[in-house]
């Protein structure tokens, strides 16, 4: 295959750019869960906290703040470490129009840690009201890589029970 200049430079840059994304500073994922009566919305939002910042972030349920690396069980041997058990995180959040539930679980891309996307985590989110899934499961980022839009926030209105999603490009977000 011939690769113009242009197109080479193109594939080097990024190429470069996901090398960077994935072995250069430690990124922490944080999402958190607000239930607000008085304003009549639940707000979830997705980012990420990074060096000193995120390695010493202390998420707490009572702040409604979580990692996806908190909801999963890792088996480490010396062959081999892999995600062996996740689990989920289940609010509910009354609003004028009623009862919702929210569920927080980890978005694994790969359960062996040392392999493609094995380092990376994230999260998705189900919205239920009235035993009803309003919004199904729903991932965050849906790959571990590439230029896929990534929801940094979702938000639920008690009045009329619509959810708001905010996404962003990839590129933007780490």
């Amino acid at each position: 295959m011939v690769m113009t200049r242009r197109k080479l430079l193109f594939f080097i840059a990024v190429n470069i750019y996901a090398a960077g994304v994935s072995a250069g500073e430690p990124v922490y994922p944080l999402v958190t869960y607000k239930c607000n009566p008085e304003a009549d919305i639940i707000t979830l939002t997705n980012t990420l906290l990074k060096n000193d910042e995120g390695a010493s972030y202390k998420y707490s349920d009572e702040d409604g703040t979580y990692s996806p690396w908190d909801l999963v069980e890792i088996d480490r041997r010396t062959e081999r470490t892999r995600i062996v058990k996740t689990r989920k995180i289940v609010k509910t959040c009354t609003l004028s129009s009623g009862d919702y539930t929210v569920t927080i679980e980890p978005q694994v891309f790969s359960k062996n840690l040392s392999g493609t996307c094995g380092a990376s985590i994230s999260s998705a989110f189900t919205i239920t009201f009235d035993d009803f899934d309003i919004k199904e499961r729903t991932p965050f980022e849906d790959y571990c890589r590439g230029n896929s839009p990534i929801i940094t926030r979702v938000t639920v209105f008690g009045k009329t029970g619509e959810v708001k999603i905010k996404r962003i490009a990839r590129y933007k977000f780490y």
